[in-house]
């Protein structure tokens, strides 16, 4: 190897070493203040706070400043000699300039081990001291070029191994069978709305990948198990759903990639390892906050149960970069139920905390000792560090934002963004605007509990709402007799489906479901009036006649026997009459779908073996008109 080439490659490897040490620090801090602010940092901002670990490890330079709180912890101060390699891996071109190079550092920098400083006279050439240090040099850079070889090794292996795993993912992906139903593509297709997902994102049933999960980035896939889906209810895969796409939108696969590549240079740090571990532990439980932001607060405990359904049908499985998935041990399932349980919308929004905590670790983290004048650092950082929480309001430049394009420089253009956004935000925002949204916000929550009525919600800010200028509330009517459940169908313009004369012996009513459109021209009609309006949230009652979705459910005591009628996504298929599940018939629902031509489509499916020629007339028999 070239001097030259050695030189840039221990250069490299100085970095990493010098990278993972200061990172280690910050991964102890992290782990303090998430253990001093457990039940006052929203769970969104448990995870943003490893954003500056990430950010230390991906500095090619940082400035030097007397606030870091490297000053007092620094890799000078545990190993001199290693880090002045490190810092200098040009000295390893050849034994005579390092022993010179090191001769003139020592003259004002370096301490011997007896803490005396070394005098320039003692070293003239021929002595027998300078004969001494040239061949401690000569064994010390002996000893840096083994760990060299040693970190090199790991960083090919691990490199090796990601291919090869990645390789088998994609194989597996390939394998899997794009699920295409007509009542599951509806289930999907109405979910990644709900979450504003424009991207084209593959619905896939495969057994060889463990999920579900989302599979790939730049193309992604919401991937399921065949022997899942078939225990579950099209409430409960809805709300599987949600959590995938919340991973898509929050673009974790691109983020697990690139804690992946981190750990693949920093592999010998067992603190990063932990770390994130951590942080994809912290990364679930986020997504589950995420998803949970675009349900209804009803809908905390079902989505808690069906996470646990889930979890009970996976298989323990290693984390893989190329996806993101449901996982968790018991001990992780334990935190995921109490942030569901405690978890309120407002949680998910900008967290004060969760910013002066990120701004003050950035501040004493992601710069550099200084040089000289490091005697004071420790007490300027200190002042600095308190002046920094006071005035984490004012520095509203400095928030961090989780989305946007994600490359190499990921963490450093997230920050540029949320800094933006928040910076208008809060130039729009009054006192006066934030009472009138909260106010606004809680007359609307109460008059659909009292009432029943929906209402849509037009936000100026949308920012202040996850980057979504509507929300809902109301809409979703349910029904535990079949009495109530007729004399209000029966009031609505449209089909509906009813008690069918047919139905199958020991059969018996269990519940309904009726629900109100988020589609069709009013949605133009609330945005247009709430621009008109000026206010900061503009809500609006929306008078329905003609029901988007209805669903009937009956039961035996052992099996269901469910019918339903769903707005036709327009992109599916335009075949009119009577067509199967084309999935595998011992998937769950085992369905028979009607399209009449219309934009209503209905279907009828059954947990136990009813024949397709009764299906059909039992479905017919079910369809008012």
């Amino acid at each position: 190897m070239s001097p030259t080439l050695q030189a840039n490659v221990l250069s490299v490897f100085g970095w990493v070493i010098r990278g993972s040490f200061m990172a280690g620090i910050l991964v102890l801090l992290v782990l303090i203040v998430q253990f001093l602010f457990k039940n006052k940092l929203e769970a969104r901002w448990k995870y943003l706070i490893w954003l500056p670990v990430a950010i230390r490890l991906l500095l090619p330079w940082a400035p030097e400043s007397s606030l870091s709180l490297y000053n007092v912890l620094s890799l000078e101060a545990i190993s001199p000699g290693f880090h002045q390699k490190a810092q200098d891996p040009t000295a390893f071109k050849n034994a005579g300039i390092a022993g010179e190079a090191a001769v003139q550092r020592n003259r004002t920098l370096s301490p011997e081990s007896n803490g005396a400083t070394v005098p320039a006279s003692s070293h003239e050439p021929g002595s027998v001291q300078k004969r001494g240090f040239w061949w401690s040099e000569i064994k010390n850079m002996s000893f840096i070029h083994m760990l060299f070889a040693l970190w090199l090794a790991g960083v090919l292996f691990l490199s090796a191994k990601t291919v090869f795993d990645q390789n088998r993912l994609k194989q597996a992906l390939r394998a899997g069978r794009t699920i295409d139903t007509p009542q599951l593509s509806a289930i999907f297709q109405e979910t990644k709305h709900l979450f504003g997902i424009k991207r084209k994102v593959r619905f896939v049933a495969s057994e060889r990948i463990p999920g579900p999960a989302v599979v790939g980035f730049f193309k992604p896939a919401v991937v399921i198990s065949p022997s899942l889906l078939v225990t579950l209810q099209k409430d409960q895969l809805q709300l599987i759903l949600a959590h995938e796409f919340a991973h898509i939108r929050r673009r974790d696969v691109a983020v697990n990639w690139m804690m992946h590549m981190i750990l693949i240079l920093h592999w010998f740090n067992p603190l990063l390892w932990f770390a994130i571990h951590r942080a994809r532990q912290d990364q679930e439980i986020a997504c589950d906050a995420c998803a949970l932001d675009r349900m209804r607060p009803q809908q905390k405990n079902a989505y808690g149960q069906t996470i646990i359904h889930v979890l009970e049908h996976l298989s323990v499985s290693h984390y893989q970069p190329g996806l993101a998935g449901l996982s968790a041990t018991h001990k992780e399932m334990k935190r995921r139920l109490m942030m569901i349980r405690h978890f309120n919308k407002r949680s998910y929004r900008l967290s004060i905390l969760g910013m002066g905590m990120i701004l003050a670790l950035g501040s004493v983290t992601l710069v550099n000792a200084k040089e000289s004048g490091a005697e004071s650092a420790p007490q300027k950082a200190s002042m600095q560090l308190q002046q920094n929480s006071k005035v984490a309001l004012d520095k509203e430049n400095d928030i961090i934002y989780p989305e946007g394009n994600i490359d190499r420089e990921l963490y450093k253009k997230e920050l540029e963004k949320i800094q933006k956004k928040a910076e208008a935000a809060a130039k729009a925002l009054t006192p006066e605007e934030k009472k009138y949204i909260e106010d606004e916000t809680n007359r609307v929550k109460e008059l659909s509990k009292e009432t029943g009525d929906m209402y849509v919600l037009y936000h100026k800010y949308k920012d202040l709402n996850s980057g979504l200028d509507l929300s809902y509330w109301g809409g979703i009517e349910e029904f535990s007799t079949y009495e109530d459940y007729l004399k209000r169908a029966s009031a609505l313009e449209g089909s509906i489906l009813k008690q069918p004369a047919n139905l199958p012996g020991g059969y018996k009513f269990l519940s309904a479901t009726i629900e109100g459109p988020t589609k069709g021209k009013f949605v133009d009609e609330v945005k247009a009036e709430g621009k008109k309006s000026g206010k900061p949230i503009y809500a609006k009652k929306i008078e329905w006649k003609e029901a988007a979705d209805i669903r009937l459910k009956y039961t035996n005591g052992k099996d269901t026997l469910t019918f339903s009628k769903y707005t036709k996504d327009p992109e599916g298929s335009k075949n009119e009459g009577f067509f199967n599940d084309t999935l595998p018939e011992h998937i769950y629902p085992k369905s028979v779908f009607w399209y009449d031509g219309g934009k209503y489509e209905y279907g009828v499916s059954a947990t136990s073996d009813i024949p397709r020629k009764e299906k059909i007339e039992i479905l017919k028999a079910a369809v008012k008109k």
